[in-house]
């Protein structure tokens, strides 16, 4: 049990090599209480894993009641996997089934239960209640989520927030709505091209730009704006942003959810452990954590008079 995209499939895998029947409602469909009438049809045969997210005593009701009747002991294994890290294993997994990010559109038409929007994980959370033995366990294990990179993921880049990070708005808005509303901060152009140049870091960019779905801008105003921005710098920044905004949360891309993040890293392999995210908002920190890059404050970075030696 544990949120959606904790790990349980991985999990599962080593059980159904050692003879276990696996139950899921992703392979079978159904209702949990369907699942439980299947093991006490399986059990006759062997034993049984279950994966399902079971959040609540309710839904793990049923499956107990059966371990019961054949007085055999169930085990919970518990996966520990935080909200933030099952965010992000999601994204992951979406970029690498799609080839994208999906978009809250996208959710309406799609039809794989692994891919599901954030509301998802928020519900999970909101009615969690924690396993206990009074439910009937016979014991109930933590298993801790280690998150583990292949071998290929070996690249570094910095990824920067544009606005209040790498310029600024002379119009009304907090965000420029026009090339010509675009007012760079200073020192900005050198340590890019001395990160970029010298210590071989990839320059990516991610932005916030709710304006969009406001209806204060467009997304051609929005994207001529980066554009500008790259040929003030000098740079060819590529960039990713999100046009939607909040409440409700309807999207993975907004910064601080991990959605970009996970784009980047798998289009271009990147350790983030090798990554930096500059940032100037607490949203950019909490999405650097997410999605395990390293962050520092624009203004301390761009402070920086050259790329420190334990970034090259």
């Amino acid at each position: 049990m544990g949120y959606n995209a904790s790990g349980k499939s991985t999990l599962v895998e080593d059980f159904v090599k050692k003879g276990y029947k696996r139950l899921n409602r992703d392979i079978s469909g159904g209702t949990i209480d369907d699942l439980a009438k299947n093991a006490d049809i399986v059990l006759a045969h062997g034993p049984v894993v279950l994966d399902n997210t079971y959040p609540d005593v309710k839904s793990r009701a049923s499956i107990i009641a059966v371990g019961k009747k054949h007085n055999i002991p169930v085990r919970c294994l518990w996966l520990k996997t935080s909200f933030e890290d099952a965010q992000l294993n999601a994204c992951l997994r979406m970029v690498r089934k799609t080839g994208k990010l999906l978009q809250p559109e996208d959710f309406k038409t799609i039809n794989d239960p692994n891919l599901f929007p954030p509301v998802a994980l928020f519900h999970y959370r909101k009615i969690f209640q924690t396993p206990t033995l009074k439910e009937g366990f016979d014991q109930i294990e933590d298993v801790p989520f280690i998150r583990q990179w292949g071998p290929e993921y070996v690249n570094r880049a910095l990824i920067l927030d544009y606005d209040g990070t790498l310029r600024l708005s002379t119009g009304a808005q907090k965000y420029p709505s026009a090339p010509s509303e675009i007012q760079m901060l200073p020192n900005r152009n050198g340590l890019l091209k001395a990160f970029a140049k010298d210590a071989g870091y990839m320059l990516l960019g991610a932005s916030n730009q709710s304006g969009i779905a406001r209806g204060s801008v467009t997304a051609k105003a929005v994207e001529e704006c980066f554009e500008h921005t790259n040929k003030m710098l000098g740079m060819n920044i590529e960039y990713q942003y999100c046009p939607h905004r909040i409440p409700p949360v309807s999207c993975y891309c907004r910064k601080p959810h991990p959605g970009i993040g996970a784009l980047f890293i798998e289009k271009y392999k990147l350790n983030p452990s090798k990554c930096i995210m500059v940032g100037d908002m607490t949203t950019d920190e909490t999405f650097a954590e997410r999605c395990g890059f390293n962050y520092m404050d624009a203004e301390q970075f761009f402070a920086l008079k050259e790329v420190p030696l334990k970034w090259r």
